[in-house]
């Protein structure tokens, strides 16, 4: 085997050749580090450090908070866009019921319902899109033999 330091150059007593500063020494026992890599702090410095340190956990937090704030309301939006409210919906049925052999409002229905439920017409529109795709067959012998090519 090799012995330590062999084909490097360097020998036990390369270290000791080379003086250590006093400035060099990093810890002397009376200064404090700031254990962030700065080295040794007077008061004064430590302070601001600390102030910075303050104001920067603090600006993180209010980030945060916001982003949070955020992603709440979104997910609350998003809760409540599934479902209309109760009087809403049972609006949009009754018309659905009585007219459930043509379930297709005319522009001047779809007029008075925004106008009764205070949806949106996009919103009146996809409601009946909807509702015939779940609960209409205009024509029932189709729709059977619809279900019966989509189970093979």
């Amino acid at each position: 085997g090799a012995s330590p330091g062999e084909g490097t150059g360097a020998t036990m007593s390369d270290d000791e050749d080379n003086p250590v500063d006093s400035e060099s020494n990093m810890f002397d026992g009376n200064d404090v580090s700031d254990g962030m890599g700065f080295g040794m702090l007077t008061e004064g410095e430590r302070s601001l450090v600390e102030r910075v340190r303050q104001e920067l956990k603090h600006e993180l937090k209010q980030g945060y908070r916001e982003k949070l704030v955020d992603i709440r309301e979104e997910i609350l939006r998003k809760r409540r866009a599934g479902k209309l409210p109760g009087d809403t919906a049972s609006t949009l049925k009754a018309w659905w019921q009585a007219h459930a052999k043509w379930p297709y409002p005319t522009e001047e229905d779809k007029a008075r319902l925004v106008q009764e439920t205070g949806l949106q017409l996009k919103q009146i529109n996809n409601w009946f899109i909807n509702q015939r795709k779940r609960n209409w067959h205009s024509n029932p012998t189709s729709s059977s033999s619809d279900k019966s090519k989509r189970k093979r």
